[in-house]
């Protein structure tokens, strides 16, 4: 019972985190991208949205792909199936909640997954590197 509990809190943390990581790119991104200011509040709400969507089309895809084959291969072709719907449901959520058009909510999205990615490299190669020299990796 305290795991689970323990476990909640952490999703919620993460997801909190996560959603003000997700509204800071949107804000910067639409400022770039598209040229407007995005209330925070509204790109607060607008990331989690998108992503609580994408991780349930993504669990119903990745369990009806392992439910018709009972193969770990289909499972591994959906998730990779699932990037660029991920990617519309994330410019649609864009497009419909700072009303701006679907291409341009596009740009801004690819935008965001690039700083995302980015800034992953720069957290991760540095992680890697210490765990590597300390012997742990």
């Amino acid at each position: 019972m305290e795991v689970a509990f323990g476990m909640l809190i952490s999703m919620l943390i993460g997801t909190m985190i996560a959603s003000l990581i997700g509204a800071i790119l949107l804000r910067a991104d639409a400022k770039w991208v598209q040229k407007i200011d995005v209330p925070f509040s509204n790109a607060y709400v607008t990331s989690p949205l998108a992503g609580i969507v994408n991780v349930i089309i993504g669990f119903l895809v990745g369990f009806v792909a392992r439910a018709g084959t009972w193969s770990q291969e289909a499972v591994i072709v959906a998730s990779l199936l699932m990037w660029p719907v991920g990617f519309l449901i994330q410019s649609v959520f864009v497009s419909s909640r700072i009303r701006i058009p679907f291409g341009r909510a596009c740009l801004v999205s690819l935008a965001m997954i690039g700083i995302a990615l980015e800034i992953g490299v720069i957290v991760a190669v540095p992680v890697i590197l210490i765990l590597k020299s300390s012997g742990m990796g």
